[in-house]
């Protein structure tokens, strides 16, 4: 798949990918959930929507907690689908105010590795059998950064935003000249966005400790700004560096997949950094 109208935004491509990827890692409890960040008119939705095709995946403009109860958690429980799109986080928080709490938890368990052993709602009774695997499913979303920091103490003092790898960035100045001259009409120099072909196939990729470490910094850093230790985000990246060695067709990690994540912290952060410079 090709993007041409996408300017600038490989590296937010790339790191879709990896995540849907993720989740077909057999020796992994779970995939890595995706938080992008940026301002609006940064083809955040554009680029999710983008990844809506695969059968493993289910694409909501909003959701809310009964219809994540009734049409997405049965299809996870199925086995049908891994992953859940959603280009807003805020319209979902927003238009359901008084079960907002229970809505997030409900994500919350859902991305973590031990995934949801009960639901308890008006809606909805379900509790699975003692020694029953939980129904987890990955999460990529979006939101713009002044809605971020509205919701930003709610989501990391619950831990759902430890849950999530972020992904923040900006454009500079020619990137944004770039995108006129396209609405104008003219012809740019721009290099087609790239999505890579995703394996479905469950496929165990040992782990690599000696390789893993080069992301210690990394994870520390995003985690102190959750107050954690980065745990769950070393955790996160070293799924991604497993699903590029897959989408690479290789058995195991390699120094290569560790260079492209790294890469991709560029962005992996709370940074907001310029994208699309080297376009």
């Amino acid at each position: 798949m090709s993007m041409k109208n996408l300017i600038g935004l490989q590296p937010l491509a790339d790191v879709i990918a990896l995540s849907l990827q993720s989740n077909f890692i057999s020796n992994e409890a779970n995939g890595t959930s995706l938080l992008i960040i940026g301002k609006p008119e940064t083809a955040k939705t554009s680029m999710i929507f983008n990844f809506s095709a695969p059968d493993f995946v289910s694409y909501f403009d909003e959701i809310t907690q009964k219809k994540l109860i009734d049409e997405f958690i049965p299809f996870v429980q199925q086995k049908q689908k891994r992953v859940l799109l959603v280009p807003d986080l805020i319209n979902c928080i927003e238009k359901q105010k008084n079960t907002r709490d229970q809505f997030l938890n409900m994500i919350k368990t859902g991305i973590d590795d031990t995934g949801i052993i009960r639901i308890s709602t008006y809606h909805k009774q379900l509790a699975l059998m003692q020694g029953i695997e939980g129904i987890k499913f990955t999460m990529i979303t979006a939101i713009t950064g002044g809605n971020f920091a509205k919701i930003y103490k709610v989501i990391r003092e619950t831990g759902l935003l430890s849950r999530f790898i972020p992904f923040t960035f900006d454009y500079p100045i020619d990137v944004i000249k770039k995108i006129f001259d396209y609405i104008h009409g003219a012809k740019i120099d721009q290099k087609t966005l790239l999505i890579p072909k995703l394996c479905q196939k469950l496929q165990a990729i040992p782990n690599k400790p000696d390789l893993f470490r080069e992301f210690d910094t990394i994870s520390t850093l995003i985690g102190r700004e959750y107050d954690g230790y980065g745990i769950r985000a070393q955790i996160g990246l070293q799924r991604l560096a497993k699903a590029n060695a897959i989408l690479n067709d290789r058995k195991e990690v390699t120094k290569t997949d560790i260079d492209k994540v790294i890469h991709l912290s560029n962005w992996i952060n709370f940074k907001f950094n310029s994208i699309g410079v080297e376009t």
